[in-house]
């Protein structure tokens, strides 16, 4: 007999199957550990489902940042010069005509000067040279984290310090519900989504929006 709720079920384990190299093997084994109990488990809900998405998530989360800052990082000037490498001469000149001037490669491939500068074929060579370098570059990502260890474990206790700004202004912005009695239902409605923004298959809460929202309710109290 398949779970009711096997769809959702099926999302958790690609989640674990993606989670991030910089992630430790105790997280991993709780993601999967959770996963073989909802599984067992016919009468799981899809809330309990969620919950240990969230769970994972938050297990996850300053790992998984500091993963991708660091190799984002010692990875972006490694693709450039592949890209460079990659496309025809003139094209290469093209790109450095902008690239030395301080734009940032990813920038100028979503700007419209890109659209309006470069033929098609010469966008084309640029993406083309774009995804053979960022798969290199992913290749590298695990081996990268090992050479540069002490930088990852760095950033792995900036975002964990970061983690927990964002958890005290969850608890900050919802307090603010009980002194804004109109408001209530709607902070609360906010205080849920950035909480199921920890869930390891949703877009991570981030700290300024959080602050922003809290601005928001506080301003409304003052001002009634």
């Amino acid at each position: 007999m398949s779970h009711p709720h096997q769809s959702f079920l099926d999302e958790f384990a690609i989640a674990i199957k993606k989670l991030s190299p910089g992630v430790p093997d105790q997280v991993r084994e709780q993601a999967m550990k959770l996963h073989a109990e909802l599984v067992a488990n016919l009468d799981a809900t899809e809330e309990q489902i969620h919950d240990a998405l969230v769970t994972v998530g938050k297990a996850e989360f300053a790992y998984r940042r500091a993963y991708n800052e660091l190799v984002g990082h010692a990875g972006a000037d490694e693709l450039k010069s592949m890209v460079l490498d990659h496309v025809e001469p003139g094209v290469k000149a093209k790109l450095e005509q902008y690239l030395q001037n301080g734009v940032l490669l990813d920038e100028l491939v979503k700007s419209d000067l890109f659209e309006h500068e470069f033929t098609a074929e010469e966008r084309y060579q640029v993406q083309d040279g774009i995804l053979d370098a960022v798969e290199h570059v992913q290749e590298r990502g695990p081996k990268m984290m090992q050479e540069k260890k002490s930088d990852f474990d760095a950033l792995v206790a900036t975002w964990k310090g970061e983690q927990e700004k964002m958890a005290n202004k969850l608890v900050e912005l919802q307090a603010l519900a009980d002194t804004d009695k109109k408001g209530k239902d709607e902070i609360l409605d906010r205080v849920k989504t950035f909480e199921e923004g920890w869930s390891v298959v949703e877009r991570d809460p981030e700290l300024n929006e959080i602050e922003k929202e809290i601005e928001y309710w506080k301003g409304t109290v003052e001002g009634e």
